[in-house]
């Protein structure tokens, strides 16, 4: 007698945006008819249908409506949140995923509701017996899972460096602007590193200049409010991790106005290739250095949080809020994505930092 696993029902609030649109493409790839939660059936069923993907279950919540989210995420084995400004939006969505019995996932990028996730809905989460896995993004799930296999090539505690490079000099989307100008102080400001057992803050990297993939002359970098600074200590043995960003990017979200946000277009550049650099030093000077090669910021996300999420749906996770790398296994996690373009390497160096 053959026995055939039902695919998962997968929950997504936020499919009528730009990143949403590549969750509902990825979704049709793998033939699963999701559950689509929003403010506008219209606009959803548009957003389906532009996709190619029928017989989605579409249900009408506001972010305001905790009852009608709760109903909306009924019967979902995974809820994949989809939002700009996570930390002004996305509590709502992942307070009724809990109470609706399924495991969440999202695409946010802030260390601030980060914090939040692991700190307030992890043990909602534990007790509910679901898993959160928060922030999977082209920056944040690699940035977690290059950390722990290059932390384990080097003496500990390791001191680790992390920093996104665009490779195309475009814009991001009116959403990922959003999102920074919600938080601009504590952008500007540098948010979290890790020092010593604790979160700290301070504007001041200690690494501030930075030798790319493919670049001969380092790049002067600052600062910069990466997720994985809460997540690597989680499942690493680290005395110090910091993000870092190239000072002229940063020079231009910190001019963001309402105004300037107001004139973008929603959607960003055709071009957003990029190198995820993570940078694990041991305590005798050896550096690891992990990079993930990726085709398209927005793209690449939405699959990543598609493929968390159907990990997710298999339930080997504990419950609770955690870390990609305490999740998944991440040598695993990152092989699943060459099918898409996006590579990963590890690279050994010697004391000087130049490769071995």
């Amino acid at each position: 007698m053959t026995s055939t696993k039902a695919s998962p029902v997968i929950a997504v609030y936020g499919a009528t945006g730009h990143t949403g649109g590549y969750l509902l493409e990825e979704l049709r790839r793998r033939d699963l008819a999701p559950i689509l939660v929003g403010r506008d059936a219209d606009r959803i069923r548009a957003a389906a249908d532009a996709v190619d993907l029928p017989g989605a279950d579409v249900r009408v919540a506001d972010l305001t409506d905790h009852a009608a989210l709760v109903t909306g995420f009924t019967g979902a084995d995974v809820v994949i949140s989809s939002l700009p400004a996570y930390v002004e939006h996305g509590s709502a969505v992942l307070a009724a995923a809990i109470e609706a019995g399924a495991h969440y996932t999202d695409m946010s990028g802030e260390q601030l509701f980060l914090k939040r996730v692991f700190d307030e809905f992890g043990p909602r989460a534990a007790a509910a017996g679901v898993t959160v896995v928060s922030g999977i993004t082209d920056s944040n799930l690699p940035g977690d899972l290059l950390a722990h296999l290059t932390t384990r090539r080097v003496t500990g505690p390791a001191e680790v460096v992390l920093s996104h490079l665009s490779n195309s000099g475009g814009n991001g989307s009116k959403g990922s602007a959003e999102t920074v100008f919600a938080s601009l102080d504590w952008f500007r400001g540098g948010g979290w590193h890790y020092a010593d057992g604790e979160l700290r803050t301070g504007a001041t990297a200690r690494h501030d200049k930075i030798t790319f993939p493919g670049h001969t002359e380092p790049t002067a970098v600052a600062k910069f409010p990466q997720p994985p600074v809460l997540t690597i200590p989680r499942h690493s043995e680290v005395s110090y991790v910091e993000g870092v960003l190239a000072t002229s990017i940063l020079d231009t979200l910190s001019g963001f106005t309402a105004e300037l946000i107001d004139a973008l277009p929603d959607a960003p550049s055709a071009d957003l290739r990029y190198d995820l650099v993570v940078d694990a030093f041991g305590a005798d000077g050896h550096r690891v250095r992990g990079v993930l090669s990726g085709v398209d910021s927005y793209r690449d996300s939405a699959l990543m949080a598609v493929e968390t999420a159907v990990r997710l749906s298999e339930g080997a996770a504990a419950p609770g809020a955690l870390a990609a790398a305490e999740a998944f296994d991440a040598t695993d996690f990152l092989d699943a994505l060459a099918p898409f373009g996006i590579t990963w390497r590890i690279e050994e160096t010697d004391r000087a930092g130049d490769r071995a």
